[in-house]
């Protein structure tokens, strides 16, 4: 992002990546209560934002560890009541409270769900800086946040296979878990760089 301080602290329409995310999850009538990890550093501002945008549901400001397996274990390890826990990226600020209730539906039915999309780019397969394939398309799928797990099930595939995962369905997989796919939407962006900050601001305005 290029930004001087995390991205998901950056303001679209006069309030915080991190805030719009939050509260898509304080709408969702699915959602009981909120854990939030996040960098040591950051943990006094996320409480005040929290205070500010008067969240009710967010029940824990946790500091998260070295990496992505790290500080989603420690989410979930604090939700010690659930039996479902929803996992979600703070910088996926344009997520529904309908996407949210679609996901859990299906995790409840299917014991894992995770949101994703159909990919609509030409997928090429490189090396040394050339084409060595072009992947087929008709299977492919972006995988998003949320992803939602059974807790217990989730613990465990983490613990023994989320070393180096860039998405929790990843250790599920690993672990023999089937994991079922809710249509996502393409507006479920990653808010990553300037231009993705244009377009949600865009999106945001768009939704009144």
């Amino acid at each position: 992002m290029g930004a001087e301080i995390n991205k998901v602290f950056l303001e679209v329409l006069g309030h915080s990546v991190f805030a719009w995310t939050l509260r898509a999850f304080e709408d969702c009538t699915v959602i009981h209560e909120i854990v939030v990890v996040t960098g040591e550093e950051d943990i006094f501002l996320c409480r005040d934002i929290i205070a500010e945008e008067g969240f009710t549901k967010v029940r824990a400001v946790l500091r998260g560890g070295a990496t992505r397996a790290a500080s989603v274990y420690a989410g979930i390890s604090a939700a010690e009541d659930a039996s479902m826990v929803v996992i979600h990226d703070a910088a996926r600020p344009l997520v529904t409270p309908e996407i949210i209730e679609r996901v859990v539906q299906s995790a409840e039915e299917h014991g894992a769900a995770i949101v994703a999309v159909p990919v609509v780019d030409t997928i090429k397969e490189t090396e040394n800086g050339f084409i060595t394939k072009t992947v087929k398309r008709d299977k492919l799928y972006g995988a998003q946040t949320p992803q939602v797990f059974a807790r217990q099930t989730i613990l465990h595939a983490i613990e023994k296979y989320g070393e180096d995962i860039t998405d929790d369905a990843s250790a599920a997989e690993q672990a023999g878990i089937p994991v079922a796919i809710v249509a996502g939407s393409y507006e479920n962006i990653k808010v990553t760089t300037p231009f993705d900050m244009a377009v949600c601001e865009m999106i945001l305005r768009r939704r009144g």
